[in-house]
């Protein structure tokens, strides 16, 4: 994605992001005195009005002029080889390396499954010491979408079932892993699962729907979209 990119534009916006998410757990994580949150305000409307001011992003075309992309239209897979990062979406919110808001999970390809890895920060925790429950079914849903371009489809999301069998710990890795269980036309049911050292704590399992690519730049796009870009 973002083929207007330099390598330098990428490794810039990688950092910033990075940097942002730092930020943000550190907010949540730790106590503020009123002049460095006052100071840190002011800078980032500064920054904002400053950012708003370029060219504004179509993630649409982005994606239809993606070489993935241009695969799945031709019926072709999406060349990843095994242990090659699965990279769908850079501004993705879980799995996006330059979105400034995301999860920062890393997603990889193990045989015929999607590996997803990451350690999840205070700004992701919903009872105390533990992960919410909704970024974990983020995580879950990002991860299925990223067997995607393993199998050669586009789809989206239509049904997600998870199985909470115990805490999403923070602070400490965890991974999610996907793959394609079953397929019957249109219809692909991926599974999933979420463990940490202490085993699993999470199951879940999707019904995704393949979709032709040129919908999802039409008027009646599906409103859960995936892409294999």
């Amino acid at each position: 994605m973002n083929l207007d990119e330099s390598s330098e534009q990428l490794a810039a916006r990688t950092d910033l992001a990075a940097a942002m998410q730092e930020l943000g757990h550190a907010l949540v994580g730790h106590h503020l005195d009123l002049a460095t949150a006052t100071e840190l305000a002011e800078t980032a409307r500064k920054y904002t009005a400053t950012v708003q001011q370029g060219q504004p992003r179509d993630r649409a075309t982005e994606m239809m002029t993606s070489p993935r992309a241009a695969a799945a239209l031709g019926g072709r897979r999406a060349l990843i080889e095994d242990g090659e990062e699965i990279d769908l979406f850079r501004d993705s919110i879980v799995s996006g390396r330059t979105n400034p808001m995301g999860i920062n999970v890393h997603v990889v390809r193990r045989g015929d499954a999607a590996v997803a890895v990451t350690a999840l920060g205070p700004a992701f925790e919903g009872a105390p010491g533990r992960a919410h429950g909704g970024i974990v079914g983020a995580i879950l849903d990002e991860t299925m979408g990223h067997v995607l371009p393993l199998i050669g489809e586009m789809a989206y999301t239509a049904n997600l079932t998870i199985d909470y069998i115990g805490p999403a710990p923070l602070g400490v890795e965890v991974t999610f892993t996907a793959r394609l269980r079953d397929r019957a036309g249109r219809k692909l049911w991926i599974e999933a699962v979420g463990e940490s050292a202490d085993g699993v704590f999470v199951r879940a399992e999707a019904l995704f729907l393949a979709v032709d690519l040129t919908r999802f730049t039409s008027s009646d796009r599906p409103a859960s979209p995936r892409q294999t870009p």
